[in-house]
């Protein structure tokens, strides 16, 4: 729960700055701006809550309290690791995940929050269960993981594009544009 609160306090603190103007512009020729960064994570984020809610309904069914934190297997624990920022290789985005490229720094903002508040609720409701349950991949059709691997994979998902944020407004920091 901390690390995604951690998550909102730093993406409050960095838009919270920027102009308009600023949270659209683009540091470079095919780099996201910082509005871009943050409504891929909204686009993510929908998609990602949408294939854990059935998880979730289904874990809260069992019942049963969790005897231990999730594991994740070798391959899912290396994906995870590979999303933490600063990143060491990229991924191609899918086409339902490409942000537009102008953007309400508002309403992106104000929907960024309001998911992060579904991700809140969620993990309270199922602090103490077992999150063992599969989740489909919203990614790929044929990846299933567990639910609390997939909290984990958010997290740290966010965490690299939310340094891909700072290094956009960086970027136009550095052209005295703010």
């Amino acid at each position: 729960m901390r690390q995604f609160e951690s998550i909102v306090t730093d993406a409050t603190s960095l838009v919270g700055s920027l102009s308009d103007e600023a949270f659209n512009r683009q540091p470079e020729q095919g780099r996201w701006s910082v509005g871009q960064c943050l409504e891929h994570l909204n686009i993510t984020e929908r998609k990602m809550l949408e294939n854990m809610r059935p998880a979730a309904h289904a874990t809260l069914a069992t019942g049963r309290g969790a005897d231990a934190p999730t594991r994740h297997g070798w391959l899912m624990g290396w994906f995870i690791r590979s999303m933490e920022p600063p990143p060491s290789r990229r991924f191609r985005t899918g086409a339902a995940f490409v942000p537009p490229a102008t953007l309400s720094k508002d309403a992106v903002l104000r929907e960024f929050v309001s998911l992060h508040d579904e991700v809140f609720a969620m993990l309270r409701e199922l602090d103490g269960h077992p999150m063992n349950v599969k989740v489909q991949s919203p990614f790929a059709k044929r990846l299933r993981y567990k639910l609390g691997s997939a909290f984990a994979l958010m997290a740290a998902h966010d965490r690299r594009h939310l340094w891909q944020a700072r290094q956009a407004a960086g970027a136009n920091d550095a052209t005295g544009s703010t």
